[in-house]
């Protein structure tokens, strides 16, 4: 369109919150727009919180999803719906004490999704 641009960057350092940085680049956006001259615009091209946010709530459904068929599924294959709740109940749990130990290691929820 004839106008000119200055395009800028954001990077996350490695173990940060992705949430949590581009909540802060776009409050120190909106205070640098503050000191531009008149007439000159400051704003976000492209903003991740979005897509974090539909993910975390993708992840959220299909845990729920997840946990619900695996009641079903054990409770067909054990006849017993105690039995089911029983062994399901144990999932929660094993979830609880692998975020435990990847706390305690430094591992990130990236790195498992890649299999590191």
């Amino acid at each position: 369109n004839g106008k000119e641009t200055v395009l800028a960057t954001v990077l996350m350092l490695a173990g940060e919150n992705s949430r949590v940085v581009a909540q802060a680049a776009a409050a120190r956006l909106e205070e640098a727009s503050k000191a531009l001259p008149k007439g000159v615009v400051a704003s976000p091209v492209y903003d991740r919180t979005n897509l974090v946010e539909r993910a975390v709530a993708t992840v959220e459904k299909n845990l729920v999803e997840g946990a619900l068929l695996v009641i079903v599924v054990l409770f067909l294959l054990l006849g017993n719906i105690r039995a089911a709740l029983i062994t399901a109940a144990v999932i929660p749990i094993t979830m609880l004490l692998t975020i435990t130990g990847m706390v305690q290691a430094g591992v990130s929820g990236n790195l498992m999704s890649l299999g590191a």
